[in-house]
């Protein structure tokens, strides 16, 4: 069963703040580095229309007549929609614990983030300092 149980509670007091956080901070590298980071670079290279697929050339066609400004827009859109995304998803696991759970593993010990975290989606925080996006992105919350 692992290291915690929805049904016992007292999990998190298990953990110290700091475990916890670097238990978070650890998922929350992945997903920014990997996931948002890989997602919105393909998505910039598109938007401003430097892709070298060119099959997405030809279906994203009416971006290629963007001005700079244009392209800074869709870009930080695009930035805004993959947070949201990644929030939305750390959300539903959080509401649905019945039905889904997001495991870390260290050391050989399985955690279970919705136990670790006082609220995963929140740690992206776009404009905090602290949040994900500003500790761990490569690109920045605006992205040009």
């Amino acid at each position: 069963m692992g290291l915690f149980n929805r049904k016992n509670h007292s999990q998190k007091e298990q953990l110290t703040n700091e475990q916890r956080q670097e238990l978070t901070d650890r998922v929350g590298e992945v997903i920014i580095r990997e996931a948002r980071d890989g997602a919105l670079r393909r998505a910039m290279r598109i938007a401003k229309y430097e892709t070298p697929n060119t099959d997405d050339l030809e279906r994203y066609k009416s971006l290629s007549c963007l001005t700079t400004e244009q392209q800074e827009a869709v870009c930080d859109l695009l930035s805004g929609a993959i947070a949201d995304t990644i929030f939305s998803v750390f959300e539903t696991v959080e509401n649905n614990p019945d039905r889904m759970e997001l495991i870390i593993l260290k050391d050989g010990k399985r955690y279970n983030m919705a136990d670790v975290s006082w609220q995963m989606g929140s740690e992206i925080a776009c404009f905090e300092d602290d949040g994900w996006i500003q500790k761990f992105s490569e690109i920045g919350r605006f992205v040009l």
